[in-house]
C-alpha cells in the first residue's frame, strides 16, 4: 500500500465491503492510518438507484440512521465497524455488493466527494478482499477509472462457518494492486444518457436532433465549438457523445423513416446510475 507522507491537508480515505470479515477490514485500517472509511454493507433491495449515495444518512452519528439493515450484520460485523471507528472516522453506506454497477457507482461517487482523482483532494485506497468476488471487481474498477490504490489483503488462516465467525483470521500481507487507467463516460455522454433514460421513463422515443436541441438548452460542451450548421452539429453529437456510447454497448440506433431514433440499453441505464454524480460536478 502507497504508505508516503500525505500532505497537511489530505486525508486517507478508505472503502472497505463489509462483508463476512473482521480482521481483514480493521487491520489494514489500523496499520496505515485511515482517516476516514467508508464501509460498503450489503442491501440487495435497497431503496434509491443504484450508485446513489445518501451522504447525509452516511455521517449520521447513530448508526440507525445510516440506512444500513444493522438486523443483518454478524456479530463480528458489528465488531468490524465499532472496532475501525475507534480511530477513523466510519461512515457504513448499503450497497447491493452484488451489483457491479452499485459498487462501482458508490465508489467513484465516494471518490468524487474527496476529490481523489484531483490535485488537492484526499487519497482513496480501496480493499478488493473483504466482499463477494462481484464487489471486488466494482471495487477494482472504480480504482482504475478514478486513479484510486486498490489492496489485496492475505489472512493467516481461513474458517468456514460465517455464521459464526469471520471467514478469515489474522493478516498475513497486505499486497498493492496494479492500476489501469480506464476511461469514465464524460460528463456529457452521462448527461445524454440520463435524458434517454428520462425520456425512457416516460415512454417517448428520442431522435437525434431532438437531443442536439436539448444539449443546446444545456449548453453542453460537445456543441460550443461546432459551429451553426445542422451538419456541424450532427457530427459533434456523433462524434463525441453517441459513437463512444454506442461502441461500449450503452445505446442503440435505430432508423425510424428518416431520422434515426436512440435508444438506451440496459446496460446505458446502470451505467448512467454509476456516474450520474459526475452532473454535480463543476
Amino acid at each position: 500500500m502507497d504508505t508516503t507522507v500525505p500532505r497537511v491537508t489530505e486525508r486517507r480515505v478508505h472503502v472497505a465491503p463489509l462483508g463476512h470479515e473482521h480482521d481483514r477490514i480493521v487491520e489494514p485500517l489500523r496499520r496505515h492510518g485511515a482517516d476516514v472509511v467508508y464501509l460498503l454493507a450489503d442491501a440487495p433491495d435497497r431503496e434509491g438507484d443504484r450508485g446513489a449515495v445518501d451522504f447525509a444518512a452516511a455521517d449520521a452519528d447513530d448508526p440507525a440512521d445510516t440506512r444500513v439493515d444493522l438486523d443483518g450484520l454478524t456479530d463480528y460485523q458489528h465488531d468490524a465497524w465499532a472496532d475501525a471507528a475507534a480511530f477513523a472516522d466510519v461512515r457504513a453506506l448499503p450497497v447491493a455488493l452484488a451489483d457491479v454497477y452499485d459498487v462501482l457507482g458508490v465508489t467513484t461517487t465516494v471518490a468524487a466527494r474527496h476529490g481523489a482523482s484531483t490535485a488537492d483532494g484526499d487519497r482513496l485506497f480501496a480493499n478488493v478482499s473483504t466482499g463477494p468476488r462481484i464487489a471486488a471487481v466494482g471495487v477494482a474498477i472504480a480504482c482504475m477509472i478514478v486513479g484510486a490504490r486498490p489492496y489485496s489483503v492475505e489472512p493467516e488462516t481461513h474458517y468456514h462457518d460465517v455464521d459464526e465467525g469471520p471467514l478469515t483470521a489474522g493478516v498475513a500481507e497486505t499486497v498493492d494492486l496494479p492500476i489501469y487507467p480506464m476511461d469514465a463516460p464524460t460528463r456529457d455522454q452521462v448527461a445524454v444518457l440520463g435524458r434517454l433514460h428520462d425520456r425512457t421513463d416516460e415512454n417517448l422515443t428520442t431522435d437525434k436532433w431532438n437531443l442536439i436541441e436539448w444539449a443546446r438548452q444545456r449548453d453542453l460542451a460537445f456543441l460550443r465549438e461546432a459551429g451553426e450548421s445542422r451538419t456541424a452539429k450532427y457530427r459533434a453529437l456523433e462524434t463525441h457523445v453517441l459513437s463512444p456510447l454506442r461502441d461500449r454497448g450503452y445505446v442503440e440506433l435505430e432508423d425510424v423513416g428518416r431520422s434515426d431514433t436512440v435508444r438506451l440499453t440496459e446496460t446505458g441505464r446502470r451505467v448512467y446510475f454509476a456516474f450520474q454524480h459526475k452532473l454535480d460536478e463543476t
